[in-house]
């Protein structure tokens, strides 16, 4: 990239000014070595390998802490998938954009080689940026220098554990007095409802990330090449932070605000936030389709919050983003605060003060990323609070959007390049974990023969393609669909859930974004199983005060609004029973009041409950929750479900199905796809076709059957009956070019004398031509010959004309006459088999099952 063809120009230093600069840490040098890499069995300098592309692999010798360590990276192809989009604004204010080549995919993931529970993230887009993480106490910031100016780079190595305390504190630190957070119901992985989830649990999720720099970020990296390599630097870490938890990052779009904001930014970071919330829904959304948009500014928040965003919100086109104050030169405190606002989007809670919540390391020597004190010793990791939070999120229908994968992003088997395409050729085996991959030679770098996929999608089982139709992401509820494998990839298909609007839980709500907003549902998510909804008169005395105890949302500025009568049941949530402490967030103070209506007495309590600064808006009840007849929460008011626009999109299925997220159709039983409006009956083609052909097959195949196992019989019956069978045999064998006729007459007045049968010929007699009188009974003789046969000629005695030729019996021979054989018109040996019919007797019963196997 030309950097004339894309910079905007110097437009001036950092804002903050030198109050700014005085609260950010100073860094801490553990070291300098030289820059190097090795490559092919040589040690070359780091800047020699990264002149030309950007390599595949890379090996970095580098120093930490006077002992001698290489990071074995692999380049991360998931980062930056398809064509990302950079977005930056002239000075007339048109929008440019730049796909594709501008965000170059140059950063690198691995471990350091000898230690199993290292790993590294390494930026090569500028010189050299990155973290390597030894252990849980041994962390480092690496940053190739310049150099000396008669000497090679450097990489300079910076302790994190160095840094200097921190000037910042989140308000979340005054909360030590406020109770523990309750434990978790259930670790990570354990079977939830009865079955084992390995799909939502295990399958790889993608949070697809736009990051917004405004105008302040701007200033701050005047250099356009500058801030795209931060920005991409960033991504990286994100995408390591969440990797353990089976989420990753991709970077799908940057966008600067080069000439100014596009929307009005305040020291508030709640009002900054709603603000850019709008924008992004109004102007961002509907050009780059994104999961979450991060803003990351230089302002500086007023208040301890060093960033904002709204709990459970990922994939919601309103509330799915966040925004971040870039309060530290280090890469390290903006990507900590992105990926604790992303958490909070994911529905992960702060982590609880003490030892409910461990996070590797001992203190204070790393924190976790969800800790409710953010300062500049970031979080590296997410707790194991934070894990089961999420599953517990995933379980219960959130995050849709995260199962999409990108057309562009690689599965693990393209890692393994081509070995399907063009077996043999080598390739990358990536990070040991994908070297432990059953399915992948290590020593190769190739799937190993005879494996279709490499162990990294539901649809691979044994380094075999499950076949097409095998379930590979049961429903998550009311308001989800299953999807199924599709024989030719290890990933399970995008989620697909019904539409916004359908009905679930009974008719006592609707699905929204793939979620059954159950107001029960809801209670025991947040208090545990037992927890009801409050009683009307409670909820709507809560939610129209309009304070911390009940409202409909908070303002902008962060002040509490009361409900309308109307909208009560779409504020705040007001459950009763369940848990004594919530499973998200901590309570901050409680209310109790006698109520009385129509001369009873009701007993209310209410919850102050603090989900902390960070977290712009109170739990509100969820869109779609039902608030009267035919009515339906939607942004916090008491509206009608047509609004959803299911009925619309359910005409276009002409009343025999329902609709998904993706506006098709699900027809019910006995009607066909796409539109539901063919009726599939019993004898229509899509019915009967198939059942009817194997139902033919089956018929020629019993009748193939049947006549073999006769053969079979009459096989059997001629061993029993001896020279007679040997004679039938005889007359069924193929037949043979006819010899001369012949024919026994009788002398005039002659009787017909009692002929015994012969003796057995020493060799099998010729076949004996049938009589057209006899082909009735003989319906398992061959096929006619091609030809006709001639006529038999009359054969005269020489003294005296014999009698004509007998008419035809009126009743059929005997297939097999005992005793003596009439002298009448019997073929004699030598005569030729006559054509055979079809007979016209019906065909024989089919015959048992033991006969197929005879």
């Amino acid at each position: 990239m030309q950097d004339s063809a894309f910079s905007w120009g110097v437009l001036g230093g950092p804002s903050g000014g030198a109050e700014e600069e005085q609260a950010r840490p100073a860094r801490a040098l553990s070291g300098a070595s030289e820059a190097q890499a090795l490559q092919d069995g040589l040690t070359l300098s780091l800047t020699e390998v990264l002149q030309t592309n950007v390599p595949e692999t890379l090996r970095i010798k580098v120093e930490l802490d006077g002992e001698s360590h290489i990071l074995e990276l692999l380049r991360n192809g998931e980062l930056v998938p398809g064509r990302p989009a950079l977005v930056w604004y002239q000075p007339d204010g048109t929008r440019m954009v730049s796909e594709g080549h501008t965000l170059e995919d140059c950063c690198h993931q691995g471990a350091v080689q000898g230690h199993a529970d290292s790993w590294a993230s390494v930026c090569t887009c500028s010189g050299l940026r990155g973290l390597v993480i030894l252990s849980p106490e041994k962390s480092y910031a690496l940053e190739l220098g310049p150099g000396h100016l008669r000497g090679p780079p450097t990489i300079s190595v910076s302790r994190i554990q160095d840094l200097l305390p921190p000037v910042y504190a989140c308000a979340l630190s005054r909360r030590e007095s406020a109770p523990p957070q309750a434990p978790p119901e259930h670790p990570l992985g354990q079977r939830h409802g009865g079955r084992w989830r390995r799909d939502v649990v295990t399958e790889t999720k993608i949070i697809e990330l736009v990051i917004v720099a405004d105008h302040s970020e701007v200033q701050r990296y005047p250099d356009l090449q500058h801030l795209v390599n931060r920005t991409l630097e960033v991504a990286l870490l994100l995408d390591t932070f969440f990797r353990p938890l089976n989420v990753r990052v991709a970077l799908v779009g940057l966008e600067a605000w080069t000439q100014h904001d596009q929307i009005e930014m305040s020291r508030d970071p709640g009002v900054t936030l709603h603000n850019f919330l709008r924008w992004r829904r109004a102007n961002l959304l509907p050009r780059l389709p994104h999961d979450s948009a991060q803003l990351v500014t230089a302002t500086s928040f007023s208040g301890p919050a060093v960033g904002m965003a709204i709990q459970n919100s990922i994939c919601s086109p309103d509330y799915s983003g966040g925004v971040n104050m870039d309060h530290s030169t280090s890469i390290l405190g903006v990507a900590s605060s992105i990926a604790h606002e992303l958490g909070h989007s994911l529905g992960l809670d702060h982590d609880s003060p003490g030892n409910r919540c461990p996070c590797p390391g001992p203190a204070p020597a790393k924190s976790c990323i969800m800790d409710g004190s953010t300062d500049f010793l970031p979080g590296l990791n997410f707790s194991n609070c934070s894990r089961q939070a999420l599953e517990r999120a995933l379980l219960g229908g959130m995050g849709s959007c995260l199962f999409e994968r990108l057309p562009d992003l690689p599965s693990k088997a393209a890692i393994f390049r081509n070995v399907i395409a063009e077996p043999g050729k080598p390739s990358a085996c990536g990070f040991p974990e994908d070297c432990a991959d059953p399915c992948c030679d290590r020593f190769s770098c190739q799937l190993r023969p005879g494996a279709q996929c490499a162990s990294d999608g539901p649809c691979c089982q044994n380094c075999q393609l499950r076949p097409a139709g095998w379930e590979c992401r049961p429903a998550r509820g009311d308001c989800d669909l299953p999807e199924f494998c599709s024989g030719d990839s290890s990933q399970c298909p995008a989620d697909v859930s019904l539409g916004d609007g359908e009905l679930c839980a009974g008719g006592q709500a609707v699905c929204v974004q793939g979620r059954c907003a159950s107001y029960a549902q809801q209670c025991q998510a947040l208090w545990g199983p037992g927890a009801q909804p409050a009683t009307p008169l409670c909820l709507l005395t809560a939610n129209t005060q309009g304070d911390a105890f009940g409202s409909c949302g908070r303002s902008p500025t962060g002040s509490y609004v009361s409900c309308a009568p109307r909208d009560a049941i779409c504020g705040q949530l007001q459950c009763q029973g369940g848990t004594a402490q919530p499973l998200l967030g901590s309570v901050r103070g409680l209310h109790w009041e006698t109520l009385e209506a129509n001369g009873t007495q009701v007993n209310c309590s209410w919850v102050h409950l603090d989900l902390g600064s960070d977290v712009a808006q109170p739990l509100l009840t969820l869109p779609g929750t039902a608030c009267g007849p035919g009515l339906v929460c939607i942004d916090h008011r008491c509206q009608s479900v047509g609004l959803l626009g299911a009925q619309e999109c359910r005409s276009k299925c002409h009343g025999h199905g329902v609709c998904d997220s993706d506006q098709h159709c699900h027809c019910e039983e006995g009607w066909a796809p796409p539109d539901c409006s063919a009726q599939v009956t019993a004898t229509s083609p899509l019915a009967t076709g198939l059942p009817v052909g194997l139902l033919l097959l089956l018929i020629l195949v019993l009748l193939g059957a049947s006549y073999w196992h006769r053969a079979r019989l009459r096989q059997r019956l001629c061993q029993l009956k001896g020279p007679s069978c040997q004679y039938r045999a005889a007359q069924s064998g193929p037949p043979e070019r006819p010899g001369p006729p012949q024919r026994v007459l009788l002398m005039p007045g002659a009787k017909a004398s009692a002929l015994g049968f012969p003796a057995p010929p020493s060799r099998p007699l010729p076949p004996d031509p049938v009589p057209k009188r006899l082909q009735a009974e003989l319906a398992d003789r061959p096929n006619p010959p091609t030809h006709p046969l001639p006529a038999d000629p009359v054969v005269r005695h020489p003294k005296s004309q014999g009698p004509a030729k007998p008419p035809p019996p009126r009743k059929p021979l005997p297939a097999d006459p005992q005793g003596p054989r009439p002298s009448s018109d019997l073929p004699g040996p030598g005569a030729g088999i006559p054509p055979l019919m079809v007979p016209s007797r019906p065909a024989p019963p089919p015959p048992a099952a033991s006969s197929l196997y005879l």
